[in-house]
């Protein structure tokens, strides 16, 4: 998020900028007022966030292109008798757009090497109205992958009566019900910001400041401990159980498999093929936890990252587009934008890595001819 004191930062104007904010008119003191004493410094803040910002770019180029590639490929699979494949398509177009959402903004830190800091500055400024709609996004992402793991565990320990509950209708209504929810608490805060123009007589320019209201002070706070606090952690837990329960009745299932393997041997023939069965059962089974522990961690690192500009917000004072911790404020987002877009970039490589079912998918969606 663009800190008023991001130009000052590299000019030594710092003070130049304050005193101006200071002398808008008094409706505006309260918004535009510049404090120093935060416990982050400018320094620190711009290298944390050049550094991040230049890693997020080609992961988001590439996470879109690979959220393009998982639509195709869950459409080819099927999504009107599947709920699951709905879910994965919502997940997908959920991780597109927070991709596609977040590049924006990187491109910004490049604007600001080639063409200097004043336009650096208004694209940042420009740039943040695609970020709330990221933030919009990746909780319907996130609460989407929970739903997804609920269908997989109870798949796993009802798989007779799956189908019969979670069906494609009831999908709808969940990501209807999931867009109802975040999107009115999303708005709540991001309408109660103001984008303003002042005239900056060092720049001699008349540059775009993104300015928090009262009401979006007060509102903020409660807006991340909803959204980033409280459901997150909700959401880690449920995912947690999840998977837990998913990766034990896989081993009770492995377990059953080879005691039924061993008990059938009869003859060392027999015998032989028994072991070759159950090596590829159990190879099979051991990959299957390994890729739903890998996914559901990484996951879950993710969403916890996700916590850190709450922590910030409800802990220090002045946490803020304006505040005297702004510095804080865009130092701890980029450290969760870095996270989210970990997370919405990579689940291809897993698809494709497990699943037959994918890759024959991908396969027959792009034509292409197996090996």
């Amino acid at each position: 998020m663009p800190a008023l004191s991001l130009i000052a930062d590299i000019l030594g104007l710092e003070k130049n900028i304050t005193e101006y904010m200071m002398t808008t008119p008094s409706s505006d003191l309260d918004d535009t007022d510049v404090q120093d004493g935060g416990i982050l410094s400018d320094h620190i803040r711009y290298i944390i966030e050049v550094t991040i910002w230049h890693i997020v770019l080609p992961l988001n180029i590439m996470g879109v292109v690979t959220n393009i590639i998982n639509i195709r490929v869950f459409i080819e699979q099927g999504v009107r008798s599947d709920s699951t494949n709905i879910g994965f398509v919502c997940l997908s177009v959920c991780d597109l757009i927070c991709c596609a959402t977040l590049i924006p903004y990187s491109c910004c830190f490049f604007v600001q090497s080639a063409d200097g800091y004043v336009q650096y500055f208004t694209c940042t400024v420009f740039a943040t109205q695609f970020v709330y709609l990221h933030i919009l996004v990746s909780n319907i992402g996130a609460w989407t992958t929970v739903y997804i793991s609920l269908i997989r565990s109870l798949s796993v320990i009802f798989p007779l009566k799956v189908k019969s509950i979670f069906t494609p209708k009831v999908t709808v209504i969940v990501i209807t019900i999931l867009l109802v929810i975040f999107i009115p608490i999303q708005i709540t805060y991001s309408a109660f910001t103001t984008l303003v123009w002042n005239f900056v007589k060092e720049y001699n320019a008349t540059l775009p400041f993104i300015i928090d209201s009262p009401t979006a002070q007060r509102v903020l706070p409660v807006n991340q401990l909803i959204t980033n606090t409280i459901l997150p952690v909700v959401a880690v837990f449920v995912v947690s159980i999840n998977t837990a329960l998913m990766a034990n009745k896989l081993i009770e299932v492995k377990k059953w498999r080879l005691q039924n393997s061993s008990h059938s041997e009869k003859n060392a023939k027999e015998d032989s093929k028994s072991n070759s069965n159950r090596k590829s059962l159990a190879s099979k089974d051991i990959e299957l936890i390994k890729f739903i522990s890998t996914t559901s961690t990484i996951f879950l690192v993710c969403l916890l990252m996700g916590l850190i500009p709450s922590i910030a917000i409800i802990t220090f004072p002045g946490v803020g587009f304006t505040g005297i911790n702004s510095n804080l404020f865009t130092a701890v987002f980029s450290i969760r934008f870095l996270f989210d877009s970990i997370n919405s970039s990579i689940n291809f490589f897993f698809y494709i890595r497990v699943s037959s079912r994918y890759r024959a998918a991908f396969t027959t969606a792009f034509k292409m001819c197996p090996k």
